[in-house]
């Protein structure tokens, strides 16, 4: 083995550990963000709500949706307000039946 693969080998070895702990790591749960948003770190919060609405979670895509509308007012420079991302978002919970997103969708709505 030259020094090179010698060298290598420690670092590819961690890398494929880290790798199949990340792979057996429990799925994120939607508690999670709650405890993020919660302890105020909101960006981290968002991020995380944003991961469960992608795994369809309807409760994540209300709390996100509702974060991205309300934005830099409510959250602080950490989360601009996206009215797009919002929108989409509010529109996924909405037809999960989450009643509160359509509530949050009339008031888009209504502000045009």
């Amino acid at each position: 083995m030259t020094r090179s693969h010698t060298l290598h080998t420690p670092l590819i070895g961690a890398i494929l550990l880290a790798a199949a702990s990340f792979a057996s790591a429990e799925p994120l749960r939607i508690d999670a963000a709650h405890q993020a948003y919660h302890g105020g770190e909101y960006q981290r919060s968002l991020v995380l709500y944003e991961r469960l609405a992608a795994q369809g979670n309807a409760e994540a895509a209300e709390r996100a949706g509702y974060m991205l509308l309300q934005g830099a007012a409510a959250y602080g420079p950490q989360i601009p307000r996206d009215l797009a991302r919002a929108t989409a978002l509010l529109e996924q919970a909405a037809g999960a039946g989450r009643q509160t997103a359509l509530f949050f969708l009339s008031m888009l709505g209504s502000a045009d």
